[in-house]
């Protein structure tokens, strides 16, 4: 009985460690990119935080799968969160308050904004990368900066998705799915 119990034991494991294996040539492109920009973006301290964008990803929109999120029908699209990185306009516009090299966004109407963080991976990493860096400089530690990352100072069960998907990361990278 034993035997059986570790049988099933290691293939729910194998299951589990599979996760990263399931991810689409478009899924590993999205992460790439937010990766690539994520790295190009440091923190106060020199910091970058590619994998745990990445992982953030993952969390929001499935890498790019679904981008748009937070939507009901009554609720104009300016509204959702949007893009690989679900990305809000007024975050954008917030972020763009701070980053010089995003005050264009500010000329553009919400419609735009919105269409753009819809299309643009880039954008959208840019906006998100900047955003966490802004959240890090800003707050005690990770926890606190990734749990604002979804509009909260400590939301636990939004940290804990991240963090089991940093370890989905981890496996893409060691695997060189992903640099």
């Amino acid at each position: 009985m034993k035997f059986i119990s570790l049988i099933i034991l290691l293939t729910l494991v194998s299951f589990a460690n599979d996760t990263g294996s399931k991810m689409t040539p478009k899924q590993l492109h999205v992460l790439q990119t937010v990766r690539d920009v994520a790295k190009s973006i440091p923190d106060k301290n020199g910091r970058t935080y590619e994998n745990t964008l990445s992982a953030i990803c993952i969390t929001e929109s499935d890498a790019g799968d679904k981008i748009i999120g937070d939507y009901h029908h009554k609720k104009s699209i300016t509204k959702a969160s949007l893009g690989a990185m679900q990305i809000r306009v007024n975050t954008a516009r917030h972020v763009s308050q701070y980053v010089q090299k995003l005050q264009w966004i500010n000329k553009l109407s919400d419609i735009q904004i919105a269409a753009r963080l819809l299309g643009d991976t880039r954008l959208s990493a840019k906006v998100a990368t900047h955003y966490l860096v802004l959240l890090h400089n800003q707050r005690s530690n990770s926890f606190h900066a990734v749990s604002g990352y979804n509009g909260g100072m400590n939301n636990h069960p939004y940290y804990n998705r991240v963090m089991k998907n940093m370890a989905v990361v981890d496996r893409l990278v060691s695997s060189g799915k992903l640099s």
